[in-house]
């Protein structure tokens, strides 16, 4: 190998490590995709996961077919689905106030609906829905909503039932009627069940379609221990007053 070889050699082997470096240091460097709840929020989000109890919760992108573990903070958009499985249940806030619970076994889908945040429940299950003006579907059946409200997927049926535990629903199909606080609606895609319209409920049914869910749990930890009525005292003690003495009779002097 004659002198003039060498530095041509060495300039070789300086350029064949510096792209090896590269190859090495450059995947390193590049930027991370960032993971499900985290990095910012995309434009057109509708709600993000804020609660997850249990093992089993999954979303699916656009409804592909293919699910994946859920994530706290994850956003969901227009017709992502989102479920739950055994033992599992999970809080959504909505982009624009509001918020969905999901029971076990439940697997809902979020669209926009004209001037309406579109809850579409497939086929089984139950969520309560805390919202003014959200509209829900499912089994053929479309209403709309004010304020605090349960649906549940009925499998005898099967059917949809509507619990009001606040302010009002409006059923919109299969037939318009209007169900306020402590009233139910049960219907399918043909009708309004039962005698044909919506009815009032016990508070103990209240309760049992709320029991499960976060918004219950929360009310009877913020309850007090002993609720007391409004304005309530305990009465002043005081002693009884003792009984008069009883007088002897007056008598005249004797006249003289």
């Amino acid at each position: 190998m004659s002198p003039s070889t060498l530095p041509a050699l060495a300039a070789y082997s300086a350029r064949r490590l510096l792209a090896l470096l590269s190859m090495v240091l450059l995947p390193a460097c590049a930027p991370l995709v960032p993971a499900p709840g985290q990095g910012p929020m995309p434009a057109n989000w509708m709600a993000k996961i804020t609660s997850i109890e249990g093992q089993n919760a999954f979303v699916d992108p656009g409804n592909s077919g293919v699910g994946r573990p859920a994530q706290l903070g994850q956003a969901l958009l227009a017709g992502d689905r989102f479920y739950t499985g055994p033992g599992t249940r999970m809080k959504l806030d909505f982009a624009g106030g509001g918020y969905m619970e999901l029971d076990e076994n439940t697997d809902p889908s979020l669209f926009q609906d004209l001037n309406c945040l579109l809850i579409s429940l497939f086929k089984s299950g139950r969520i309560f829905v805390d919202k003014s003006a959200a509209c829900v579907e499912s089994l053929g059946t479309k209403s709309q909503q004010f304020s605090k409200v349960v649906y549940a997927v009925m499998p005898a049926g099967p059917y949809v039932q509507i619990t009001v535990a606040d302010g009002e629903v409006r059923s919109l199909q299969p037939a318009g009627a209007i169900a306020p606080k402590g009233w139910r609606i049960d219907m399918n895609s043909r009708a309004l069940l039962g005698q044909g319209r919506p009815y009032p409920v016990s508070d103990e049914a209240v309760r049992e379609a709320i029991g499960w869910t976060l918004y219950y749990r929360n009310q009877q930890r913020a309850a007090p221990a002993t609720p007391r009525a409004p304005g309530f005292e305990f009465p002043i003690f005081r002693f009884p007053a003792n009984p008069p003495r009883e007088q002897p009779p007056s008598r005249s002097p004797p006249r003289g």
